[in-house]
């Protein structure tokens, strides 16, 4: 990812909601690992912009027939680690669309700092939003447990 580190995934975002395959398979979810959420906002708005303003005249096929950012709340979640800037964009990001993860056993990770980290950079959310956050995102996700 080189110096733009997790801005890379900018441009999958919007490759992958951008070609229509969000709607031609609604039921596909992904996740953009290691990608960090801060900048997912900005992204958001900017596809959406672009789709109402038509400014490209672009020809989606299959056809868009929801806004960008409706194809990211339905199907889309990206993960991140330390951005204390989630804690107060978590509603843009959408609270069911955001996964903590500590990056263990990576040398960069958190860990064994987590709990720390958590509650300096998130210790402002909700209990409830937190607990999405950090634990019932990924297990509806990933479908774990069942």
């Amino acid at each position: 990812t080189g110096t733009l580190g997790q801005l890379s995934g900018a441009p999958w975002l919007i490759s992958i909601i951008m070609s229509g395959t969000c709607e031609k398979y609604p039921k596909f979810q992904f996740v953009m690992g290691e990608c960090g959420a801060g900048w997912v906002p900005f992204v958001l708005s900017r596809m959406d912009h672009i789709y109402k303003d038509g400014a490209y005249d672009a020809k989606f096929d299959p056809p868009l027939t929801m806004l960008p950012s409706e194809y990211w709340f339905r199907q889309g979640a990206t993960t991140f680690q330390e951005e204390p800037c989630v804690e107060h964009m978590a509603h843009l990001i959408g609270e069911d669309n955001i996964m903590w993860g500590s990056d263990y056993p990576h040398p960069d990770g958190v860990w064994p700092d987590s709990k720390e980290i958590i509650q300096r950079t998130l210790g402002k959310l909700d209990g409830r939003v937190l607990k999405k956050i950090t634990c019932d995102n990924a297990v509806k996700r990933y479908r774990m447990g069942q």
